[in-house]
């Protein structure tokens, strides 16, 4: 068994694509954390609802770590590895979507290579040239579901992140990472069902 930590935004979603290239056979589950009080997942602001959603449209199983709304890593931890632990077969790696954040990878290594667990990032340090395609061909629409306070006057909350928007945020004078990088903004995936309608 393998765990992709989903988000239920681009950079999960990218991840997702790039295992399932390397690993067709692997058999794989969706995590995903979320606020308990407000049911809502941490960064991107989405509810659970449509994680279910997207997890459905995956046909992936998924398994759901509640947490409080301000919660020390080594509590978040407990309630991962807890969730990790229930697992009927054994685990073998856990997927993450980072890029380039070396402190987050090199933290999430240590913390779970006590475990037994092996970590892998599908996606580091490719760049948007190389997923930004990926991206435009699958049949998914992605709009942008939170914003850095800093940056709402610049990006809107259900743009759509496609080439134009990318091309904006290289026009704009501030500098803003064009996949979001370092929280400037979130993304939520939709997936288009049988009769061609976003969910």
């Amino acid at each position: 068994m393998n765990i992709l930590f989903w988000s239920g935004g681009k950079d999960a979603f990218l991840a997702l694509h790039f295992y399932k290239q390397q690993h067709p056979r692997h058999k794989l589950a969706l995590l995903t954390t979320y606020e308990e009080k407000t049911g809502l997942v941490p960064h991107q602001q989405l509810p659970i609802s449509h994680i279910r959603t997207q997890a459905a449209a995956l046909d992936l199983d998924l398994h759901l770590v509640p947490l409080p709304r301000k919660c020390s890593n080594e509590f978040y931890l407990r309630e991962v590895n807890g969730k990790l632990d229930e697992q009927t077969e054994p685990v073998e790696h856990l997927i993450f979507g980072d890029r380039h954040l070396s402190d987050i990878r090199q933290w999430r290594e240590a913390s779970w290579k006590k475990r037994g667990y092996r970590t892998l990032f599908p996606i580091w340090e490719k760049n948007i040239h190389e997923l930004l395609p990926v991206l435009q061909l699958q049949p998914i629409r992605i709009t942008i579901s939170a914003v850095e306070e800093k940056y709402q006057s610049l990006i809107r909350i259900g743009e759509t992140y496609d080439q134009a928007f990318v091309t904006q945020l290289q026009h704009l004078p501030e500098q803003i990472d064009l996949m979001g990088e370092h929280g400037e903004f979130h993304t939520k995936v939709s997936f288009a069902d049988l009769s061609e309608q976003l969910v």
